[in-house]
């Protein structure tokens, strides 16, 4: 397998697609995190690879003190200007990789990361460091893409995925995910999955994708063994064309176990 892109080299110049993205805008992980914080009304709140910062509108107006952080700076431009556009002035920014936070240690009263995890390089730095700056009494909420447990439906997500973005890393199933978290010190308090469809064409433009490069994937999901269109609710229309598919995503809130 190739080495992943620099995740900064798709979202430099897909940062306000992102924000306008139905996916990214709406979504009952968005109402987990508000609820979230405003049952917990956290002094210091921190939304790790914001993108243009929804998890962060969402949790903002219950907190304190807000960081959000992304390795793309101009992602943090779309995220400061909707943020302070929508009153957030709290708010303070910071370019850095997830596995390196600008945090001292137990800092965090709620670490949010919202569908970027699949981009890490490596998920267990990841909580490693998550949990170094989480407060021993603070909430960490963790959203992203999962695949199934079966080995072939997983194997294809993960490859329409990369042909799609070559930075996309990895996503893991619900199963993976409790494991990462169980040995990086976590105890999961909840979990909580839904699906999301994807219009074929609009996920493909969120990242600049067109041409003979939407037309290979195009191809891939239309002659995806029987099995797999059903897994991921293929759709397609006149002339095969692919209308949508349909994947799932885990919510997961934890805290560290001492």
């Amino acid at each position: 397998m190739k080495m992943p892109r620099d995740p900064r080299n798709t979202f430099s110049g897909s940062a306000e697609r992102y924000f306008k993205s139905t996916d990214h805008q709406t979504g009952p992980d968005l109402d987990f995190i508000r609820e979230t914080a405003g049952r917990a009304m956290p002094a210091v709140t921190v939304d790790v690879a914001t993108g243009p910062g929804h998890a962060l509108k969402a949790a903002a107006p219950f907190s304190g003190f807000c960081l959000a952080s992304d390795l793309t700076r101009e992602m943090l431009e779309v995220a400061r200007k909707h943020l302070s556009g929508a009153g957030l002035n709290h708010v303070r920014y910071a370019q850095a990789r997830a596995h390196e936070l600008p945090l001292p240690d137990d800092s965090a009263d709620l670490l949010t990361c919202r569908i970027a995890c699949h981009h890490f390089p490596s998920v267990p730095e990841f909580l490693r460091e998550a949990r170094r700056a989480l407060k021993y009494n603070g909430t960490f909420v963790m959203i992203d893409s999962i695949v199934p447990s079966d080995r072939d439906a997983a194997s294809f997500m993960n490859r329409v995925e990369r042909l799609r973005d070559p930075s996309h890393v990895r996503s893991f199933d619900l199963n993976q995910w409790r494991e990462f978290f169980r040995v990086e010190g976590f105890i999961v308090r909840t979990v909580r999955t839904f699906q999301r469809t994807h219009p074929f064409r609009e996920w493909g433009a969120r990242v600049g994708l067109k041409g003979e490069g939407l037309e290979n994937i195009e191809a891939v999901f239309r002659d995806a063994p029987e099995g797999i269109k059903e897994i991921f609710r293929i759709e397609t229309g006149p002339g095969g064309v692919v209308v949508s598919y349909t994947d799932e995503k885990a919510i997961f809130s934890a805290c560290r176990a001492e």
